[in-house]
């Protein structure tokens, strides 16, 4: 399985999951569409990865396929869980897919990480084999390793601040070491609505400093400041235009 979300963003949050939020990834990986449901219906085992920005895959671990239970659309949507990975990545219900043939529920597998090859897990990278279609058949998969790391990551480690840009939804699930960066700095900000241009700037300053500016513009379904009420945060993509020393009073920061 190489799980690789369409939008980079998407990558980067799946990444930070499986270090951080692994009961999250879990339930990511547990559920399929239909092509690739059939498939690991028909096997033992499988290995994980999840494709970086970089199209390389990491390696998450082997799984045993301890066999399925189905679920309906509707119960799919009652898990919390899964309620927290559709907001989280801004992806339809369960019940809007069930709208389509074929689509009124879902197998989910009783997935159980195996020991085997564990002191490989995030340090194993393979170049993603070509193609569209994420579930493949181990013998049919040519698999370059790219790199055995010395040290286990997911997660890259946090840009400078002048290559910080991340999106509103990235900011919903930003890993601890990028909060820890932001935390630190104050100064001024931009905001791009990606839907149609529209452009703010702000600034940030206080305890939590950018972060507790930038997660107070995402926590609700439309922007906080009067100029991004009737809009959708998700759609934001903050980007840093000034540092200001950490000390600085709130009258030089605005």
């Amino acid at each position: 399985m190489f799980h690789t979300p369409s939008a980079i963003d998407l990558r980067r949050s799946l990444l930070a999951m499986v270090e951080e939020e692994p009961d999250l990834f879990e339930a990511y990986q547990d559920n399929h569409p239909r092509n690739p449901e059939s498939t690991l219906k028909s096997r033992k085992v499988a290995a994980s990865f999840v494709v970086g920005e970089d199209g390389e895959g990491r390696f998450v671990g082997l799984y045993v396929i301890d066999g399925w239970t189905y679920y309906t659309a509707a119960q799919l949507d009652a898990h919390p869980v899964r309620e927290t990975l559709i907001k989280r990545f801004r992806d339809v219900t369960y019940t809007e897919l069930s709208e389509k043939p074929g689509n009124s529920g879902r197998a989910v597998f009783n997935l159980k990480r195996l020991n085997d090859l564990d002191e490989l897990r995030g340090r194993l990278i393979v170049r993603k084999p070509v193609g569209r279609a994420y579930v493949r058949l181990a013998e049919n998969c040519d698999l370059p390793v790219v790199e055995v790391a010395r040290h286990a990551r997911f997660v890259p480690p946090a840009p400078d601040w002048d290559e910080f840009v991340v999106s509103g939804l990235e900011l919903r699930s930003l890993p601890q070491a990028w909060k820890a960066r932001l935390r630190e700095w104050r100064g001024v900000y931009h905001i791009l609505d990606e839907r149609d241009g529209l452009r703010y700037v702000g600034s940030a300053y206080g305890e939590q400093n950018l972060l507790g500016r930038w997660q107070t513009h995402v926590v609700g379904d439309f922007g906080v400041s009067v100029e991004l009420a009737q809009r959708d945060p998700l759609g934001f993509r903050f980007s840093i235009l000034e540092l200001v020393s950490p000390t600085a009073t709130i009258e030089l920061v605005t």
